[in-house]
């Protein structure tokens, strides 16, 4: 059997790792950050600032919750 084709959301993830940002949430909350790591289950933010400017460490969110996610830089 052939080897499976990788999905296309983990290859740009990948790409995206260590890099600034911005995932919507259940459609309606903003949280931009570093991409330190996802996996099947979840995604972790590092340097998190939401869209009204409140700052944290960390976000560890449900990958079912993320609606999209856009690469700052």
């Amino acid at each position: 059997m052939g080897e499976e084709k990788p999905f296309l959301a983990d290859e740009i993830l990948k790409d995206w790792l260590n890099r600034k940002v911005v995932v919507s949430i259940n459609g309606d909350q903003l949280f931009s950050g570093v991409l330190r790591n996802f996996d099947d289950e979840v995604i972790i933010l590092e340097n998190v600032t939401d869209f009204t400017g409140n700052k944290g460490k960390a976000l560890l969110v449900k990958i079912d919750e993320v609606h999209w996610i856009m690469l700052l830089e």
